[in-house]
């Protein structure tokens, strides 16, 4: 085990009287995670960190930033608003979240998200399994090497079971 300064084992467990196919627990300290440049995203907990049951990541928007409506087929999103507003469109209606405020999000619900505000807001996002850094990574990856273009972010997306609707 590896020791975090509070004392609380952080990282992979190798726990005597365990087997390699019992669940293991993930600790990771404040700051850890890899950040990409896309979205401002920040992966928390991965897919595989979880073993695919869940998939956890931050993400800032600035003012007015946010993304298209969408639908997504593999996962529900939660939302939780860590600083600021998340303004929730759905086909035909609005919600806003303050800062606290907690929305889910189901899968096949088409949806686009955005910061209401003139000023930054951050969001802590769970997806339900995981699998959805996935996608972040894909498109991360893209955008690096410069191949990003429109046709194969849809790929992606298809790929990942994520539909575009404008």
């Amino acid at each position: 085990m590896v020791g975090g300064g509070s004392g609380i084992p952080v990282g992979p467990t190798d726990e005597p009287g365990t087997t390699p196919d019992e669940p293991r627990p993930v600790f990771l300290p404040p700051g850890s995670g890899r950040v990409l440049d896309l979205l401002s995203v920040t992966h928390r907990l991965t897919s595989d960190q979880s073993g695919g049951s869940i998939y956890i990541f931050e993400s800032a928007f600035g003012p007015g930033e946010g993304n298209r409506l969408h639908v997504h087929s593999r996962e529900d999103e939660i939302a939780y608003v860590l600083e600021g507003a998340l303004e929730v469109r759905l086909r035909d209606r609005t919600a806003i979240l303050a800062t606290g405020g907690v929305g889910r999000l189901p899968k096949y619900l088409p949806h686009a998200i955005r910061n209401p505000l003139e000023t930054p807001s951050r969001y802590l996002f769970l997806a339900v399994p995981g699998g959805l850094d996935g996608w972040f990574d894909a498109v991360a990856a893209a955008k690096d090497e410069g191949s990003l273009d429109d046709a194969l972010f849809r790929r992606l997306s298809e790929d990942f079971g994520i539909g575009w609707l404008e």
